[in-house]
């Protein structure tokens, strides 16, 4: 029997990709955090986060600071 890698979709572009492919985070305390392993969580694609244009309305969908949005992502991108 195949085994098939799971499959996500980015809060953004709403597009479907292997979880892998895809960076993790959750809410927590009002802040955005890497998933930590318990909770609820979202998915964003490399392409998203890349592109201001497609996550400029997240920040305001999350009920997060812009700035702690902008911080995050730009921490994202720099660990990989």
């Amino acid at each position: 029997m195949k085994m098939t890698k799971p499959i996500r979709m980015c809060i953004a572009c709403r597009q479907r990709a292997s979880k892998d492919i895809l960076l993790r985070f959750q809410l927590k305390d009002n802040q955005i955090v890497f998933y930590t392993g318990e909770g609820r969580s979202m998915y964003l694609c490399l392409d998203c986060v890349k592109n201001p244009k497609k996550i400029q309305s997240l920040p305001k969908r999350l009920a997060v600071d812009e700035a702690l949005f902008a911080k995050f992502l730009k921490e994202s991108m720099n660990n990989g």
